[in-house]
């Protein structure tokens, strides 16, 4: 395992997760089912050279290298320290020595031209100020015939089951202005068509929680929605979450968010 901190450029808007917190809830059952499906539609092979665009806390990116074997190659890329430090840790831990660590940003690869054969990027995108340079970027590390699998979300999707659903949906839309593009994949397809790629498709990979346990994914993210909220609105969440948690109490929880994959060809 390499980790290396090249820098190139500047960063798209702050995320607000930290590694600690994306290893509790991207360990969640919903969340290793769409990775699943993620790596699913990459389709990555034995040998193959992959670029994790935006790998966080490196979950992806280790269990793509076990995937490309000792053969293959996984580029894990984010521009947070951390996050790189956590996936290190990961590969370190599984005894993998076919993946490189990278500090750098989405629009500016310090790759060659033609030189991955997968490329994947989750929920990375919607962070970014200039998606189309990012996605020109992407074409151009790509080799002909490559493919590349972009995970967004539209918050429009979301639906948390509360007492107060006026409260909810204030909430929710204040939370979208923590990201650049809160409503990206309705127009993914089309931008990354501009960019070259020869074609795409869009699959829907919905996360949904009935029931609550101490790590769920959606009780960790209203934890960072009402964070959030709260330095920007102050007030808005005020008993917010305390309505979330009654439902898990009542047994009447639900919680549904639909992301979408765009799988594209180089």
């Amino acid at each position: 395992m390499r980790y290396s901190t090249m820098v190139s450029g500047p960063g798209g808007r702050g995320r607000a997760f930290d590694a600690r917190h994306l290893d509790r809830i991207y360990d969640t059952a919903p969340v290793r089912l769409q990775r699943a499906r993620t790596r699913q539609l990459l389709d990555a092979r034995p040998g193959d050279r992959v670029l994790d665009l935006g790998c966080g806390a490196g979950h992806l990116t280790t269990e793509l290298a076990v995937e490309v074997g000792p053969d293959g190659r996984v580029i894990g890329l984010d521009q947070q320290a951390g996050m790189l430090a956590s996936a290190a840790a990961k590969a370190e831990a599984r005894a993998l020595d076919n993946c490189s660590l990278v500090l750098a940003d989405a629009t500016s690869l310090p790759l060659g031209d033609n030189v991955c054969d997968r490329l994947v990027a989750v929920q990375v995108l919607e962070y970014v100020p200039d998606v189309a340079g990012a996605l020109a970027e992407a074409h151009r590390v790509l080799a002909v015939g490559g493919r590349a699998v972009l995970v967004d979300t539209d918050w429009r999707s979301c639906v948390w089951h509360t007492d107060d659903p006026t409260r909810t949906e204030a909430v929710l839309h204040a939370w979208e202005s923590h990201f650049v593009h809160p409503h990206l994949p309705a127009k993914l397809s089309g931008l990354a068509e501009a960019s070259g790629f020869t074609s795409a498709e869009v699959h829907a990979l919905p996360l949904v929680e009935t029931q609550t346990q101490t790590d769920t994914y959606s009780l960790g993210m209203a934890a960072t929605i009402e964070r959030f909220v709260e330095r920007h609105q102050p007030g808005l969440a005020d008993g917010w979450r305390e309505d979330v948690r009654s439902q898990a109490l009542r047994g009447t929880y639900f919680f549904s968010l639909t992301r979408f994959a765009v799988v594209l060809t180089r």
